[in-house]
């Protein structure tokens, strides 16, 4: 037999070669997706994010969250206000019966706590100046009580501010800022937590006492009281305690949660109160309203746009 050319033999070996190391070879396999998949469910991308961030276990605060309508800007801390002579404001004499006066309500004033319920300093501070701008002078709740029921002199601009509660922020934050402007508050504490931790010790009480402040009743230990009949020990408990600690009559009251139905307000009318407060936006109070007082919550987002809606002198 004629020999097999070896360049044609060589040739088929390269083609045999190129064919067996192809059969081990991975074949690429590609995935299609739709535009805009993802491995991962749909994720907002923040803004000011240039890595994935980290999950974080510290919970956020929704129970009270704040209308986007107005949202309250971030505090700058700055505020100072100038020292004011004080002169005695202008005064009238007024009969027994109708007065007119806004009652305004804080809980805290707090740099760090984060509720609807706390005022910063700042915007406290800014509060009061506008307060002061326009010819504001402060009363107390025992102040209106008399007024209504014997008549006297009354500031041609009178204010009352009303703490509830007892914490402590408002003695260090407030306390000062509304000084500076000779002004005085009513403060309704919750008996069980005079000289506890976070609240106001009975020292310092006194020395709101001294400065002119009224101290009310807010009951014992703040329940609803028109879901319980503990009644002497939230309504005549407290007002014997705070007598007891601080040696001044106690004469006015605040329902918890601004809740008081007839019954309870009977109750406290016999306990030896001189007037009650609870919530609402009237600022013309009488004989009628004496155990209801309405009192308007300043709320942590409230801006002096609210005071120029509320307060009935804005010129």
């Amino acid at each position: 037999m004629r020999p097999f050319p070896k360049r044609i033999l060589t040739f088929y070996l390269v083609i045999i070669l190129t064919f067996l190391v192809g059969c081990q070879t991975q074949v690429p396999v590609f995935i299609t997706t739709s535009p805009g998949s993802t491995n991962t469910p749909f994720q907002p991308v923040h803004p000011t994010a240039t890595l994935t961030p980290q999950p974080t276990h510290t919970p956020t605060n929704t129970s009270t969250p704040i209308p986007t309508e107005t949202p309250m800007p971030e505090p700058t801390n700055t505020f100072s206000p100038e020292p004011t002579e004080k002169t005695d404001p202008p005064t009238e004499e007024v009969t027994a019966g109708e007065v007119i006066v806004p009652i305004l309500l804080y809980h805290h004033v707090s740099e760090t706590i984060d509720t609807q319920y706390n005022v910063h300093p700042d915007r406290f501070a800014e509060q009061m100046k506008w307060l002061n701008d326009h010819g504001y002078s402060t009363i107390t709740i025992a102040d209106v009580a008399r007024l209504i029921l014997d008549g006297g002199e009354l500031p041609e601009r009178p204010v009352v501010l009303t703490f509830d509660d007892g914490y402590l922020d408002v003695y260090k934050n407030a306390y000062p800022i509304m000084q500076q402007y000779g002004y005085v508050g009513t403060f309704f504490i919750i008996g069980s937590t005079v000289d506890t931790t976070q609240n106001l010790s009975t020292k310092k009480l006194t020395n709101l006492i001294n400065s002119g402040w009224e101290i009310g009743s807010h009951s014992m230990s703040h329940i609803d009281l028109n879901q319980g009949n503990n009644w002497e020990y939230e309504i005549i408990g407290s007002k014997s305690l705070l007598e007891g600690k601080l040696g001044v009559p106690i004469l006015t009251f605040a329902y918890p949660y601004g809740l008081a139905d007839a019954a309870v307000i009977r109750y406290t009318i016999d306990a030896g109160y001189t007037s009650a407060v609870g919530l609402g936006s009237n600022v013309t109070h009488d004989k009628n309203t004496l155990f209801f007082l309405n009192r308007k919550e300043v709320k942590s987002w409230y801006g002096l746009d609210f005071f120029e809606d509320f307060m009935p002198w804005t010129e």
